[in-house]
């Protein structure tokens, strides 16, 4: 896979730079080179290369805003910040980007950001998978495969994430994001797992019991192995109290 290439930055001497140390990886390929962000957002609009190397100090519109309007794109670059100012880091890291250098720039700190898009760019060009039927959690040092009907709740708890069953409850190597995709797929009906609050995602064919709370709001106790109480978040009432028959 070839990483067709543009680099944005004001100074020249950082392009050539760029360029020469992007010359050592041959599948990657620089397709332009811009010093100003009007032309290269056009050109990256018409033409959807697959890597952006962007200054964050640009003249007229910084890097972190062209990165933003990039994100927007039918097509849009993986994009990696190339900058002098390491404080820039948090806000960079905000924005859609998938890497931060720090000027100067080496071969070392290239290859390691260059490992990182190659990595990203074969996943997405990689054909979808069969959905998963089971969720793998970890048990005592073990790899447990659970079905996705035993599962009742999943929480995060201090930034890891847990499942919970009838039986018991495991630690979990996903992200809540990743989790919710796995729980969601591969059902031709509407899936009875909802997130219902930042924190939660609950099964709602494992609801015992639907609790009344301020202003409207509910708690749902689960079937699972701590009869957990769940928030359920203001803006899902309606969807939960649809899924479960509620008026």
């Amino acid at each position: 896979m070839i990483l067709t290439t543009v680099i944005v930055d004001d100074e020249p001497p950082i392009c050539d730079e760029m360029e020469y140390l992007l010359s050592n990886h041959p599948d990657v390929k620089v397709v332009a080179r811009f010093e100003q962000p009007p032309g290269a957002l056009e050109y990256i609009a018409a033409t959807s290369p697959r890597l952006v190397f962007l200054d964050i100090s640009l003249p007229g519109m910084s890097g972190l805003e062209m990165a933003s309007r990039l994100s927007v794109l039918r097509d849009p670059p993986f994009v990696v910040f190339i900058t002098a100012y390491p404080e820039y880091a948090l806000a960079a890291f905000e924005t859609p980007a998938v890497g931060y250098v720090t000027k100067p720039v080496t071969e070392e700190k290239l290859a390691a950001v260059l490992s990182k898009v190659r990595g990203l760019a074969a996943r997405a060009a990689a054909p979808p998978k069969e959905p998963a039927g089971k969720v793998c959690v970890l048990s005592g040092g073990r790899i447990v495969p659970l079905n996705k009907e035993d599962i009742a709740l999943v929480h995060v708890r201090e930034k890891a994430v847990y499942v919970l069953t009838k039986q018991g409850e495991y630690a979990s190597t996903l992200t809540m994001q990743e989790i919710e995709s796995v729980l969601a797929a591969g059902r031709g009906g509407a899936t009875p797992f909802v997130r219902v609050h930042r924190q939660y995602i609950a099964n709602l064919d494992k609801v015992v019991e639907v609790i009344p709370w301020f202003k409207g709001t509910y708690f749902l106790r689960m079937d699972d192995c701590k009869g957990q109480q769940v928030p359920v978040s203001r803006h899902k009432v309606g969807q939960v109290k649809a899924a479960l028959g509620l008026k």
